[in-house]
């Protein structure tokens, strides 16, 4: 099969096309030459009939195909075939919006109406943390105010950032703390504090330190965020400084088409937390090999602010939480300059060679800080990633 093609579906439709089972075989073996196959990541797309494009269910796919492919079929990619689509899924933009209007319109052709956030989960679409993180969008109100001519609710500007600041830095469930503090505001519980500390404990086992409530309110008062996103949703106040529902978030609520969504996209978020991050390891807030963002990292440790990656670097340490993140890049990229290509390996499964900044010596007070760690009791993590 050498030529080109741009479709899932008509990828599969062709192969092996025309061919069929000797009665007298047990099986048939397929093999297939793909040519000038410009986006390589349908091909994990088509054989899996995986359509919510997670980069890390098209990984998984590759490496174990035949595995997870139901029924007595297996697939095999050659080494370069598996290398190249490796990279296609690497440098694939699924948060484009033409990617998430046809999953969208999909869905909804097979629902006969609007489809519901959980929706499309449940029916095999696209991820909707894609939609959230698409930059022009942002929140599930504005993809349909954009692009769906059945929609006819309307939000003020403010509504629409309290939505895209839920969907966007509170949905992906690795934190649930902030979005069971919501749903108590939209109950309209008073003491907010105490009913978050008993919910907190009574579903999830969790006990709130006294800088984790500072976090939680940082958060939801638009204290903890820095740079640009600050002030992106500065306006966007959940809570007050005495820690009780923001008078003008309580206002918005009033509006029941509002109500719903906040709610919709906190009900979505927790059902995600129960679903992928409950499984919490010891006493933190992180999942064993889940993956986090430098922001996630901040959030997760309960630091009073987050920290830009540039100024974070490979490590850095929070006095306040006494906590001390390292991030390695395991594959250096050629163009890193040669101070920066540091000699971090594993040496087993259980233990890690990871290199200090350039010209720091271990008397320097940083280092102080690993040389001490079991003394001082602080606690390390570490955070991989294969290339930056």
């Amino acid at each position: 099969m050498l030529r080109p093609t741009e479709s899932a579906i008509v990828f599969v439709q062709q192969l092996g096309r025309g061919l069929r089972k000797n009665d007298s075989k047990e099986y048939v073996v397929i093999i297939d030459f793909i040519g000038n196959y410009e986006k390589n990541f349908l091909i994990p797309v088509a054989l899996s009939g995986q359509t919510n494009y997670n980069k890390d269910s098209l990984r998984q796919f590759v490496c174990e195909g035949s595995l997870i492919t139901p029924g007595a079929s297996t697939i095999q990619f050659d080494q370069i075939t598996e290398k190249r689509i490796y990279q296609s899924i690497d440098a694939a933009n699924f948060t484009q919006v033409r990617l998430i209007k046809d999953s969208y319109k999909q869905l909804k052709e097979k629902l006969g109406r609007i489809p519901h956030l959980k929706e499309f989960e449940q029916y095999g679409a696209i991820d909707v943390q894609l939609m959230f993180q698409n930059k022009s969008l942002g929140c599930y109100h504005t993809f349909l105010s954009k692009y769906e001519k059945d929609y006819h609710i309307h939000f003020s500007t403010l509504e629409e950032k309290y939505l895209q600041f839920i969907s966007s830095k509170l949905s992906s469930g690795k934190r649930v703390k902030e979005l069971e503090a919501i749903k108590l505001i939209i109950n309209k519980r008073t003491n907010l504090l105490t009913h978050l500390k008993e919910t907190l404990n009574s579903d999830y086992k969790i006990e709130l330190p006294d800088v984790g409530i500072e976090t939680i309110s940082n958060i939801l008062s638009q204290n903890f965020m820095t740079g640009s996103s600050k002030k992106t949703f500065e306006k966007a106040v959940f809570l007050d400084e005495n820690f009780e529902s923001s008078p003008q978030f309580l206002k918005l609520l009033n509006n029941e088409d509002f109500k719903n969504q906040v709610m919709e996209v906190v009900e979505y978020a927790i059902d995600k937390n129960k679903k992928e991050y409950s499984n919490r390891y010891k006493n933190t807030d992180f999942c064993l090999y889940s993956k986090y963002t430098y922001e996630d990292v901040c959030r997760l440790l309960n630091w009073e602010k987050n920290i830009v990656p540039l100024n974070i670097g490979g490590y850095f340490y929070d006095i306040r939480t006494n906590t001390l993140p390292v991030f390695i890049n395991y594959d250096k990229d050629e163009s890193v300059v040669d101070t920066q290509q540091y000699a971090d390996h594993f040496i087993d499964a259980q233990n890690f060679v990871a290199m200090s900044k350039s010209n720091v010596r271990i008397t320097n007070p940083g280092m102080e800080k690993f040389v001490k760690a079991a003394e001082n009791k602080t606690n390390i993590y570490l955070f991989i990633r294969k290339i930056a």
